[in-house]
């Protein structure tokens, strides 16, 4: 009973020192891991931080899409190798840029940023978009005056955006 035992083939020793030093590695690995994926989100744009810390989004581009019964379609042409936006309701102004933001719902270094340039039906850019993944989409003038979202699902071509405020009895 009085026999000596090695510290390493005590049980209680190894836990007490190994279990602080995988918590340290582990959370060390996750600060370098959240550090490098720092980086520019299109969502992050409209939020800030008020002084107890709390996030608040600014919704008043949300509010004049819903106010100016804004809506569009979203259409991509894979033969062509284009982006199209037709207008469905509202007062578009069909002389100026629209800026069409897709993103990833996973990786934020696959997102796309498109500017539209006016065209004879609606909007219209030349550029590849895989239908691979879903995509979240996010229109709206250079000035964001208003803004549209909506969400283009795996495989398919078209999607509807609408204002993320809905009015009280109307579908979302």
């Amino acid at each position: 009973m009085n026999e000596k035992v090695p510290f390493w083939r005590n049980h209680v020793l190894i836990l007490v020192f190994v279990l602080p030093a995988i918590s340290i590695i582990a959370g060390i690995g996750l600060l370098i891991t959240a550090l490098r994926t720092g980086g520019d989100d299109p969502v992050l744009d409209e939020v800030r931080r008020t002084a107890r810390g709390a996030q608040v989004t600014d919704l008043s581009a949300d509010e004049a899409a819903r106010a100016g019964r804004y809506a569009a379609v979203v259409r991509l042409d894979l033969e062509a190798g284009t982006v199209e936006v037709f207008p469905v309701s509202g007062r578009f102004t069909r002389s100026t840029p629209l800026d069409l933001v897709l993103s990833h719902p996973v990786y934020s270094a696959e997102d796309l940023r498109l500017q539209l340039d006016p065209s004879d039906t609606g909007w219209r850019v030349e550029a590849e978009v895989s239908t691979e993944h879903d995509w979240n989409l996010r229109l709206s003038p250079a000035d964001r005056e208003w803004r549209l979202q909506g969400r283009l699902t795996r495989g398919e071509l078209a999607a509807r955006l609408q204002p993320a405020l809905q009015d009280a009895g109307t579908d979302p």
